[in-house]
């Protein structure tokens, strides 16, 4: 984590000095462009974290999906078997 701070500190700082080199107008309008892209960064992770945590719910819920489908077969078995046994006593009682 320190080596991260110390890389953002002389990055901001090389940042910083660039700025103050440029004329006013093209200094103003490159600080505005930098704030643009810092909260399009910020944005985007919140997207992906958004993404992510949409992956895992949805995965879930195609696994709850899954049981409920076996036991909807589980439930047409037995009773597709009742219906068998119905229509073959019904049929001996003719």
């Amino acid at each position: 984590m320190a080596i991260n701070e110390i890389s953002n500190v002389v990055s901001n700082l090389q940042i910083d000095e660039v700025i103050k080199n440029l004329p006013l107008e093209l200094a103003e309008s490159l600080s505005t462009l930098i704030i643009i892209l810092k909260a399009l960064g910020i944005i985007f992770i919140i997207y992906l974290i958004f993404l992510i945590a949409n992956i895992i719910l949805n995965i879930r819920r195609n696994l709850r999906i899954k049981e409920i489908e076996k036991k909807v077969n589980q439930i047409n078995e037995k009773l597709d078997k009742v219906l068998a046994s119905k229509k073959h006593k019904e049929a001996n009682k003719k």
